[in-house]
């Protein structure tokens, strides 16, 4: 994971229509419904979803996988929007938050797998009691366990050994964040090592290549694979430092 600038401003979509849908719902809740209708037509637009893939690279917010290669991608609610679990394994409790579905701030792009597969409806907190039911409970009281890399540099709380992040300093935000998305999963940790084998091999070349034109090809490289555009780029920072 790396830090994320989202733009300051919200698409208009969800000045808009998100905003009228919220009150919707709103309305919704304080006849006692908990099970709301969700419109993906709005927070999925491609006028949401293109300022994002922009200020993301193209990667996914938790895992740096770069996700337009291969597919869409997913809208990622940070907060869970229809429900949420404090524990995996525990029963679904509703409503999410709802009043979240069509916040700027609560909107990211993600991968498949780390959306629906790890993530999903988890968003544990440090003190469960504190979480926010209604629009009008105050999120600044929460202390998510999930680091918000468009509010906080996770490089503060998550590096990797290799191809395997860790809990920097024994971070609990940061060990719940990479196990609870399946950070340290086989399939992303072998497409990690074999970048890593690459990366590792072009700064010997930087370092030794007898020919000075090989040197700076091979340093060139170094410094496309450690920004912020580049797959796994806070992996790569770990194993060499910035370039």
């Amino acid at each position: 994971m790396i830090r994320i600038k989202r733009p300051a401003r919200a698409p208009a979509i969800l000045r808009g229509k998100g905003a009228e849908a919220r009150e919707r719902n709103t309305e919704a809740f304080a006849r006692g419904e908990t099970v709301f209708n969700f419109d993906s037509g709005i927070y999925g637009h491609q006028r949401v979803k293109r300022p994002l893939v922009k200020a993301q690279h193209g990667k996914c917010c938790f895992c740096e996988s770069k996700v337009t290669h291969i597919a869409s991608g997913h809208i990622e609610h940070f907060r869970p929007k229809g429900g949420v679990r404090q524990h995996p394994d525990e029963p679904l409790y509703r409503p999410g938050y709802f009043w979240l579905a069509y916040e700027w701030h609560n909107l990211l792009f993600s991968c498949e797998l780390c959306n629906s597969r790890h993530k999903k409806n988890l968003f544990p907190l440090a003190n469960p009691s504190d979480r926010a039911r209604r629009p009008t409970d105050n999120l600044d009281a929460e202390q998510p366990m999930f680091i918000d890399p468009s509010r906080e540099d996770p490089s503060a709380h998550i590096g990797f050994r290799a191809e395997y992040p860790f809990a920097i300093n024994g971070s609990t935000r940061g060990e719940a964040t990479w196990r609870g998305l399946g950070l340290d999963r086989e399939a992303l940790a072998e497409i990690r090592r074999d970048h890593l084998v690459m990366v590792k091999a072009l700064k010997k070349l930087s370092e030794g290549a007898p020919d000075q034109a090989d040197r700076l090809e091979a340093t060139k490289l170094l410094k496309k694979f450690v920004s912020p555009r580049a797959q796994w780029s806070a992996m790569v920072r770990a194993a060499i430092g910035e370039q």
